[in-house]
């Protein structure tokens, strides 16, 4: 049987940690699975659009045909058995492979699906260089962030 990995991940901006998680999930299972979350906010804490989001996983994986991404809409879900039904509802309705196991950059991250899949920590916080999309955005430079190299130039070019 193949091993399908999911994360949710907002990428507002992707940062070293979120690398690290994709890196490992590539890796480690057939297929990877990315759930960019908050497609329907613009605002202070969701200032990229889904489409850029999108560009920024292109920039470092290219067409990587292993890794499927897919947008998930807000739905004020009042429990996180709720939200994860949703978004593996969307994942069915899209025609996706259902996955196999749940990928999370902390164990807070991934209570969100612990009912449902098998959970693999990926310890963004020590391992990606402390990377934390809010610290980044509020820092207001790029330039130190613990962000890709790539991610760095896109958004140099996007201002």
């Amino acid at each position: 049987m193949k091993e399908i990995a999911l994360a949710v991940m907002r990428l507002q901006p992707l940062h070293n940690g979120h690398k690290l998680l994709i890196d490992a999930m590539l890796r480690e299972t057939d297929a990877a699975l990315i759930g960019i979350g908050s497609i329907d906010k613009n605002d202070e804490r969701n200032p990229f659009s889904f489409d850029e989001r999108k560009a920024m996983l292109r920039a470092i994986y290219g067409d990587e045909a292993r890794l499927k991404v897919f947008g998930l809409r807000d739905i004020g879900a009042q429990t996180k058995r709720e939200w994860a039904r949703f978004v593996l509802s969307e994942i069915a309705r899209l025609g996706l492979i259902a996955p196999t196991c749940y990928y999370a950059g902390s164990a807070e991250d991934g209570e969100w699906f612990a009912d449902v899949l098998p959970l693999r920590i990926v310890d963004r916080l020590n391992e990606g260089g402390g990377a934390n999309a809010t610290d980044i955005r509020k820092a207001g430079s790029f330039d130190d962030a613990p962000i890709p190299r790539e991610i760095q130039h896109f958004l140099r070019n996007r201002r």
